[in-house]
């Protein structure tokens, strides 16, 4: 989820790193950190010292600092970083030198991926009264930028006119209603909201069974001139490799004309818009009013759903690529149960630059893995395998999340908790933190 320029990259303060701890501890607290030496008495293992623990646990908390985490979080938003791009590269080798400069075991898995960009986006709207507004599908300050322009990762190409139409959340029950107040949406480009317990993908899939040409897609809650940028394809993973890692060297792939794949992939084309553009088309719609159980949250408000009498000519035209992509891996071994893992981790790709998603996540994961380094100088070592992990190409739709589970299959009979932190915006001070 992006709102790119306009975000304001949000301070973390020693209380978030406090939260990640704590969140750790919750976990494995009793069980993981313990320091112990070989027993001259027994060959069982020895009882941690829980004087050790309290040390090494203090230490731990002792090691917070803001300008360190805010010195991760402006390395890792200098430039966008959008998945299978120069700059993703880029801050995937940030990441990786950190967790070698702390002395880590590091891997990197590299896989082959299917991914789309947008190559030209056009929105005009043509009103009754005979005016036309080319609606301007960039974000402010984005034009010339290296950040991509707002889009649906997967949407298919295509260019239609059509009579606008709102229809809620893309619901079954939004167009029941639209039913019964006599609406057809076919042939229409349909303006939905974010929301309703629907995906986008859903919301799309929806719209092409109703019969539309095109969906527009808004969300509440964001600036004005912000966009929310997804995925609509359907279900996770890379679509040409459903079940399994098509890594680099010797993956193997389905054919982009494959019904499997085919079936992952809505049929008409999509695309974001702000709350700023959707007013513009919103209140230009004559037709029913709209259902009084839609009133309540709608913003901006919406007196009338159509269809029409405004006309939008929407057009799409996107490249799908093969694309690099990279999971990066810090594994500490745990001494006792060492075919035990534990994993902590966060996605590291960005539709933009990514100040708060996923990037407050991630400058906490790398201030995690300085602070657990630091304690294996001291003579630390967690009881089971902890695996630090940064994944690559979740926003569009979790590839590099499921890679890492289809790619080390073995870790199901072994698992034992994850602690996925996306991200970190606030965190309230409580007694006992520093």
């Amino acid at each position: 989820m992006a709102n790119p320029l306009q975000s304001r990259i949000t301070k973390l303060s020693t209380v978030t790193i406090s939260f990640i701890i704590l969140l750790c501890i919750l976990g494995f607290y009793t069980t993981h950190y313990t320091f112990t030496q070989p027993s001259t008495e027994t060959q069982n293992p020895i009882n941690p010292n829980p004087q050790s623990k309290c040390h090494f646990h203090d230490t731990y908390l002792s090691l917070a600092s803001n300008y360190t985490v805010s010195h991760y979080l402006r390395s890792l938003t200098l430039h966008p970083h959008l998945a299978g791009t120069t700059g993703a590269h880029q801050t995937a080798q940030y990441v990786k030198t950190h967790f070698q400069n702390q002395g880590l075991d590091t891997k990197v898995v590299e896989y082959s991926v299917l991914l789309s960009y947008p190559t030209y986006l056009s929105l005009t709207a043509h009103f009754s009264d005979l005016g036309t507004q080319e609606i301007e599908c960039s974000e402010l300050g984005q034009v010339g930028s290296r950040v991509v322009r707002p889009y649906h990762a997967y949407s298919p190409p295509g260019s239609v006119m059509g009579m606008a139409v709102f229809v809620n959340y893309g619901r079954g029950e939004d167009y029941r209603a639209l039913g019964a107040l006599g609406v057809n949406v076919s042939g229409c480009v349909v303006v939905a909201r974010r929301g309703g317990g629907m995906s986008r993908g859903g919301v799309v899939r929806r719209a092409a069974s109703e019969g539309a040409v095109a969906v527009l897609t808004y969300t509440e809650g964001v600036s004005v001139k912000g966009v929310e940028r997804g995925t609509v394809m359907k279900g996770l993973g890379d679509p040409l490799s459903p079940g399994w890692a098509s890594v680099v060297e010797g993956g193997e792939r389905l054919e982009r004309g494959d019904d499997e794949v085919m079936e992952r992939f809505p049929l008409i084309s999509s695309m974001p818009i702000s709350i700023e553009t959707a007013e513009v088309i919103l209140r230009s719609l004559e037709g029913p009013q709209v259902p009084q159980e839609w009133r309540g949250t709608l913003n901006p408000k919406v007196g009338r759903v159509g269809p029409g009498p405004t006309v939008l000519n929407f057009t799409y035209q996107g490249e799908e690529k093969i694309s690099i992509v990279r999971d990066i891996f810090a594994v500490i071994r745990g001494t006792e149960e060492p075919d035990r893992y534990i994993l902590l981790g966060n996605h590291r790709d960005a539709w933009t630059y990514g100040a708060v998603d996923p990037n407050s996540g991630t400058s906490v994961l790398l201030d995690v893995a300085r602070r657990f380094a630091f304690l294996r100088r001291l003579g630390w070592s967690p009881r089971r395998t902890i695996i630090l992990c940064s994944w690559d190409a979740e926003e569009f739709g979790m590839v590099g999340n499921v890679f890492f589970l289809e790619f080390l299959g073995f870790l199901k009979s072994f698992f034992i908790g994850c602690l996925h932190h996306h991200l970190i915006l606030r965190v309230e001070r409580t007694a006992g933190t520093n």
